[in-house]
């Protein structure tokens, strides 16, 4: 956790979170949410709130709900490349999987991403999880949940150690001399942990992080031991203070498992704002957007997360089985959606009431005031180190975020009021040592 209060995370999506927001009198303009503008004018909005990171989440296949959902994934690293040359402080964060591009080209995007941004660039490590994005890149299906994390973790090894190949002082630049590089201080022997096998060191000095800022999301065992091993940040899944505080326990135990400090790891849970002046111009807000919803939106996410074929399947049918043994997508929401449905929410629409459209997200809707002092509560408390914010319509979520909810917060003490003085790679900006006492569980 951040030493000057809890970490904010900004997490735009297309024309906000919530899956009717492209509906929504508050939309952005016609095919805005794929706009980098649209983007770059966000990051610009969450600089203002001083938040820590903006994060671009990606996936890679388009399916046929598009017919109903804005679907539409933004290229995170080109954008985030745009977004670093109209901000200064703001981190800058993009979802790159490990499933399809080699080590050493995503070394040198990494360092490109770093040095442009001053050291702000951070990567959300994911496995990617649908074999529909697979069969992109010319690959029938995925390996198993387990193999892929394992998998993963060989690559994450892999590509660290193509940034750490030069020492600091390996660039000299000698002019009198002739001298650029001092070669015994470049590591030009062959890099590579499982199947990944490089000859050489990357072609680029250290950026100014060297290595980036790393961010994972994942409820699984392989997940929560990847991220103990790699993460400085998790975003997650949390819409209890009791399940919340418990994961970050869990979290904090498997850092300390791989020989890491537990404060070197943030527990950064997503949570969906419907802010309004008054509650219930805020319950207005949230429930103007549920009923937007259509029967193939819900039918859409809830196929995603649990892989049933839920093609024009009625709206109040019970649901088909889920699929037997290991579930090899999404396992938190999976679970989730599992212990649902053996509750008896077992129709779409008994499962958007319990599930939401929020995704199993937790939502807050109440007056700015309200809102802040659920949060600090959570953070004061120990269950989060800060909050991956999800609003709802963008922009206009994340602004009513930033001019009212972030003020609020810093009334409460638990959130800085501006950036520190001195320039702060991402990674220095996660870190600090005003932790609050961990929850034992």
């Amino acid at each position: 956790m951040a030493a000057d209060g809890m970490i904010l995370n900004a997490f735009p999506l297309g024309a906000g979170h919530h899956e009717s927001a492209w509906r929504h009198r508050l939309a952005p303009a016609y095919a805005a949410e794929a706009d980098p503008e649209h983007f770059i004018g966000l990051a610009k909005i969450a600089e203002r709130g001083k938040f820590h990171s903006f994060f671009l989440a990606d996936l890679l296949y388009l399916n046929e709900y598009v017919s109903v959902n804005s679907l539409q994934y933004i290229e995170p690293i080109t954008t985030l490349a745009a977004i670093s040359q109209h901000t200064s402080r703001i981190g800058l964060v993009a979802t790159i999987s490990t499933a399809f591009f080699p080590p050493y080209h995503l070394a040198r995007i990494i360092s490109g991403l770093d040095s442009v941004s001053g050291g702000r660039f951070g990567w959300n490590i994911v496995t990617s999880s649908q074999d529909a994005e697979a069969q992109n890149f010319g690959i029938e299906t995925l390996p198993d949940h387990d193999l892929r994390y394992e998998t993963a973790a060989d690559y994450t090894r892999t590509v660290l150690d193509l940034l750490e190949a030069w020492e600091d002082d390996a660039l000299v630049r000698d002019q009198r001399s002739g001298l650029y590089a001092d070669v015994t201080k470049i590591d030009f022997g062959p890099k590579g942990h499982g199947k990944f096998h490089v000859a050489g060191p990357l072609n680029l000095a250290p950026s100014p992080q060297r290595r980036p800022a790393l961010f994972q999301a994942g409820r699984s065992s392989a997940g929560v031991d990847f991220a103990g091993r790699f993460a400085d940040a998790v975003f997650s899944v949390q819409k209890t203070f009791d399940s919340s505080a418990e994961f970050r326990h869990q979290l904090r135990e498997k850092a300390r498992a791989h020989g890491r400090s537990p404060d070197d790891i943030n527990l950064l849970p997503g949570v969906w704002p419907f802010i309004g002046s008054t509650e219930r111009e805020a319950q207005q807000l949230f429930e103007e957007l549920e009923e937007l919803v259509l029967p193939a939106q819900v039918a859409d996410f809830i196929a995603y997360f649990t892989g049933l074929d839920l093609t024009d399947h009625g709206f109040d049918e019970p649901l088909p089985p889920l699929p037997d043994g290991a579930f090899q997508g999404q396992i938190g929401r999976y679970t989730k959606i599992q212990k649902l449905v053996a509750q008896g929410h077992d129709t779409l629409r008994k499962l958007q009431k319990a599930f939401g459209s929020t995704r199993g997200h937790q939502y807050l809707v109440g007056t700015p005031e309200q809102i802040a002092a659920s949060m600090a509560d959570w953070f004061r408390r120990g269950a989060v180190d800060g909050f991956a914010v999800q609003a709802p319509i963008l922009p206009h979520g994340l602004e009513q975020f930033v001019d009212h909810i972030v003020p609020e917060l810093q009334k409460l003490g638990v959130f800085r009021e501006d950036y520190p003085a001195e320039q702060q790679t991402l990674r220095s900006a996660l870190r600090g040592s005003a932790q609050p006492a961990s929850i034992s569980t």
